[in-house]
């Protein structure tokens, strides 16, 4: 007799070329282009995949993140995850280049970080990439080694690589910050060039100090690192503290300061990394962004988790191109939920943008230059997620309420209302553009059948993009649906902790995973219209 897993698995299948019959009404953005390719890494025998702990998933690309040359639009830098691990990281970075504003694209290697990419690190992850005025391109990642036998984590660093020639080619990679203590680990990085100034750039990261573990395999003492895989395992720590009630500090003993690194001339030379706030003990920061104001202010976004399980967005801001920092600021308090994202007719949890954020700022002249913008998913509105949205006029002083602004449809299946991963970048005449996953086309029968939608909202228009009625104009970026349970388990179907979009010269573009067959993702792109 089948199992109910491959009968739900064969149905499916049988079912995903209807997809488009049950989409609700919506204009799509039109064929999809295929960013990845085949897996270079077959034949790698150096990280020796057999010997390292959890499953491993050759042809697994994830978490995506893309940029634009300022001095050329058509040249575009995509990277992600290659092979991913179901415990954390992956095989190698992968990026690849664009000269025609994405209508084909070159995949390039990032040499130096995995052992499979002549680094020396067993595994890597945490893609992020950007671009300087003057079209020099940084790549920042995440490498680490697996965790001891003791329990304690394994070395990691912050790295970053850099090309000058478009994303043909990159350096080899430089260490911001370097650990070997087992208690240490680095994580959930971004990388933002000044748009104003060609020398700065900026890099910030959450430095995770775990006093429970062992420090460099001194012997286990109750906890282990659980795999180099900060997210999971600060969702881990908010669900445990939100079940908790917040009776005691002093169940956990841990910090997750927000770390900040600089370069002043180009990426010649980074300058030593530097802690820039501590929420305090058994609290932590996590989603550091970077934005940088027209007036040359640097604020470090970051989601703070505090021990009792509250959650906001804040900040911390510089006037001086990041020599020094002022108090951290509130910019709104969140709502996280402590399940995340889970299909709607197996239940099975999805590995989604939970606890984290993005981040977009209007820089076209005009009535919404200087805007800054946030996404996140949000619990607070029937106890799911969804997307919420709030936005500052005034350099981040003040931020409007926040308000759910996707637009999938209400269904009775609870679940089929969540949308998870947003993003948010700004277009051209200050038009905010949006994007998340939904399930709104899954049926009771036919898998967890999963779309990729594009909203939006016009500051200068009457739209007011600080009400829900504000956003419309819903574009539906997925040709067809595909079917999440298809995705591999990293702690939860994986599709990224982020996915990619960008301003290409007034196009906005959207690069995200789907998954194309068991255990398998590609990325794509779409144009927005």
């Amino acid at each position: 007799m089948s199992s109910p897993a491959l009968i739900r698995h064969s149905l499916a299948a049988a079912l995903l070329g209807c997809a488009s019959l049950l989409t609700s009404a919506a204009s799509h953005a039109g064929p999809l282009v295929q960013v990845s390719g085949n897996s270079p890494f077959a034949a790698c025998t150096a990280d020796n995949v057999a010997g390292q702990p959890g499953t491993n998933y050759p042809g697994a690309e994830v978490e995506p993140w893309i940029d634009a040359n300022p001095a050329n639009p058509n040249n575009l830098i995509a990277g992600w995850q290659q092979d991913r691990w179901s415990n954390g990281g992956s095989r190698g970075l992968m990026s690849a280049y664009s000269n025609d504003g994405g209508a084909s694209w070159t995949p390039i290697l990032v040499p130096g970080i995995s052992k499979c990419a002549d680094g020396i690190y067993d595994r890597a992850t945490d893609p992020w990439i950007a671009f300087s005025p003057n079209g020099t391109a940084y790549y920042f990642s995440l490498g680490f080694m697996n965790d001891e036998p003791s329990g304690a984590g394994g070395d990691n660093a912050m790295m970053v690589s850099k090309s000058t020639d478009g994303g043909a080619s990159w350096s080899a990679p430089v260490d911001l910050i370097n650990d070997t203590n087992g208690q240490v680990f680095n994580d959930k990085n971004a990388i933002t060039a000044d748009p104003t100034d060609s020398r700065y750039v900026y890099a910030v990261w959450d430095r995770l100090v775990d006093n429970t573990l062992p420090a460099d395999g001194a012997g286990a003492n109750g906890h282990k690192a659980n795999g180099g895989d900060g997210a999971s395992n600060a969702r881990a720590r908010h669900k445990e503290a939100v079940n908790r009630g917040g009776t005691s500090e002093n169940f956990r003993s841990y910090i997750g300061p927000a770390w900040f690194a600089r370069t002043i001339d180009g990426g010649e030379t980074w300058e030593a990394a530097k802690e820039l706030y501590n929420p305090g003990t058994n609290a932590q920061t996590i989603s550091s962004q970077v934005a940088v104001l027209n007036n040359g202010d640097v604020l470090d976004f970051f989601t703070v988790i505090l021990h009792n399980g509250q959650t906001s967005i804040s900040y911390v801001k510089s006037s001086d191109h990041g020599a020094t920092f002022g108090p951290v600021q509130l910019a709104v308090k969140t709502s996280v939920t402590t399940n995340g994202t889970v299909t709607p007719n197996a239940k099975e949890s999805v590995r989604d943008g939970n606890i984290l954020f993005d981040l977009a700022i209007d820089r076209n002249n005009g009535p919404g230059m200087g805007n800054l913008y946030l996404v996140w998913q949000d619990g607070k509105s029937q106890n799911i997620d969804r997307v919420a949205f709030s936005m500052s006029t005034n350099n981040g002083v003040s931020w409007s309420a926040p308000v759910i602004i996707n637009k999938t449809p209400n269904s009775n299946n609870k679940l089929r209302n969540q949308a998870f991963i947003p993003s948010v970048e700004v277009g051209a005449d200050h038009k905010v553009y949006v994007t998340y996953y939904d399930f709104r086309n899954d049926g009771d029968f036919n898998g967890e059948l999963t779309d990729m939608w594009a909203v939006s909202c016009n500051f200068s228009a009457l739209a007011n993009c600080r009400t829900a009625g504000g956003w419309g104009n819903e574009v539906r970026l997925t040709d067809t649906s595909f079917n999440i349970l298809d995705a591999p388990v990293a702690r939860g179907h994986f599709l990224g902790d982020y996915q990619g979009l960008v301003n290409a010269g007034g196009t906005v573009k959207a690069l995200f995973g789907k998954a194309v067959g068991t255990n398998v993702n590609d990325m794509f792109m779409a144009n927005i219209p």
